[in-house]
């Protein structure tokens, strides 16, 4: 049996075994700022976990994690149950998918795209809800793909279907865009099926009716947020002229940062001339309605989901590409299914052309993000242990720009430092700054997080505080993605500050 098994799944076997490898590394890498969030959210009581009106996110991940985290709080165990095996499992459904609707080749060639995407490697290894939506949403498509392709909705494939949108609408806000892709596909294609899509819909609808005050509570929240910290949106949001190009870029290009130079240029007219030149090469096969039905459904998938998150960004800054990983499978199913009718003729070498160009563009993004620090995630474990080494607890405070500590400070600070905080967003609403910090003179040492306090203290008003109260700048800790922590101190500094 095991044999048996080999010799039919071999391919997509050693593809899954080659997915997991690329994961492995950083798995166990220190949460950043929305991960260390996220663990200690799942870590409040169960009557807790719907609490989250300020995490613009349904609560699925956070149902999740709450019983994950009861076996291990470890940073790979949370990252594998929340991110790594949905991811796997998306490398899997897309191979199913594509092998059902178009052959057999397309489906091992999208699935090794995706397994080595520094894109979806990235964020098979986050602790948010990337990667779960994206499982969903590769699964729920190949319900219907099954069920069109037997003419025929099963109760099992029903009954999928049904459960899997249900629970992706739970795991991200933009899923109903995909979902809708789904409904005008079948209502153009596939009407035979009304009275399943109905019932279906119906029930999905229901099934999340409950969630919806929660929804427009953290609307709520989000609104507040940006009128209370100027410049909060630029951050949270691109531009939207740029973010569908942003978003096929960094499909394309994975972690690394796109820049407008001559490299990324080249690279992009040469992909696109290549999928022109074998369009045309094909355009007889691509015109028979069956195979052209086919290929439709992948554009539905590509296209709809895209151009209506982007249309509702206009009202509510929604579109990222990591939000939208959901759509990396039909890329790459487009794109895999062109080289598959290619290989198989003239524009064979064109095809081996295409497919190269796209794997060495993921594995360079692979091995940049595994070896470059400042493709990784913020590291707080080591700036933790550093001060934690450096610094006695009894003479040293933290001071924050911000209503708390941030969370991966509070989820690896196992010493308890002394901390100190503004209490708010943005320090020109801190009233009485000077007295807020004053118990900061208690302490020989006061290190200032310069992480986001270009936008919460714009005008270094804190660092102007610490002078006054006859504080000196000794010293600087930087780490990657993090910024500066900056080291004072009651003594003057003996030697060149150390940076």
């Amino acid at each position: 049996m095991v044999k048996k098994l080999w010799q039919q799944h071999s391919f997509i076997i050693l593809i899954l075994v080659l997915a997991l490898g690329l994961r492995l590394p950083q798995l166990n890498g220190s949460f950043w700022l929305d991960e260390a969030a996220q663990a200690l959210e799942s870590s409040r009581p169960w009557s807790q976990q719907l609490d989250i009106s300020g995490d613009f996110q349904p609560p699925l991940i956070h149902l999740i994690l709450f019983f994950a985290i009861k076996i291990s709080s470890s940073e790979w165990w949370l990252r594998l149950v929340g991110a790594l095996i949905p991811g796997l499992i998306t490398i899997w459904a897309t191979y199913e998918a594509g092998r059902i609707l178009i052959n057999k080749k397309t489906g091992l060639l999208a699935s090794l795209l995706l397994a080595t995407s520094s894109f979806h490697i990235f964020y098979s290894q986050e602790l948010r809800p990337y990667s779960l939506p994206a499982m969903l949403a590769v699964l729920s498509w190949l319900y219907l793909i099954k069920a069109t392709k037997k003419k025929k909705f099963s109760k099992s494939n029903w009954i999928g279907y049904t459960l899997t949108s249900l629970l992706g609408l739970f795991s991200s806000y933009l899923y109903p865009f995909l979902w809708l892709s789904q409904i005008i596909w079948l209502s153009c294609y596939h009407r035979r099926f009304w009275r399943e899509i109905i019932t279906s819909s119906g029930l999905i609808i229901l099934g999340f009716l409950p969630w919806i005050p929660k929804f427009f509570q953290q609307i709520m929240v989000g609104e507040g947020l940006r009128q209370e910290l100027p410049g909060w949106e630029s951050v949270v949001s691109i531009s939207q002229l740029k973010s569908p190009s942003l978003v096929i870029g960094k499909f394309i290009f994975g972690v690394i940062n796109i820049e407008l130079n001559q490299f990324f240029i080249s690279i992009s007219v040469i992909l696109f001339l290549l999928c022109l030149y074998l369009i045309y090469l094909n355009h007889k096969l691509l015109k028979k309605k069956k195979f052209l039905n086919k290929i439709k459904l992948l554009i539905f998938w590509l296209v709809i989901p895209l151009t209506s998150a982007w249309i509702i960004s206009f009202f509510i800054p929604v579109i990222r590409p990591k939000r939208v990983l959901y759509l990396l499978p039909a890329m790459y199913l487009l794109f895999s299914s062109l080289i598959s009718i290619s290989s198989n003729n003239k524009s064979k070498h064109l095809a081996t052309i295409f497919i190269s160009i796209l794997l060495a563009l993921n594995l360079s993004g692979t091995l940049q993000y595994h070896l470059n620090p400042n493709y990784q995630r913020e590291n707080w474990k080591a700036l933790y242990q550093n001060i934690a080494t450096k610094y006695p607890a009894s003479e040293t405070v933290l001071l924050f720009s911000y209503p708390a500590p941030f969370s991966p400070w509070r989820w690896y600070d196992q010493i308890n430092f002394p901390v100190i905080t503004t209490g708010k967003l943005y320090i020109k609403n801190v009233a009485q700054l000077s007295l807020k910090i004053k118990s900061v003179s208690d302490y020989q040492y006061v290190l200032l997080f310069d992480y986001l306090r270009d936008l919460t203290d714009p005008d270094d008003q804190l660092r102007s505080e610490l002078w006054s109260l006859g504080f000196h700048e000794i010293n600087t800790l930087d780490y990657p993605n993090i910024g500066f922590v900056r080291v004072f101190s009651k003594n003057k500094p003996t030697a060149q500050l150390q940076l």
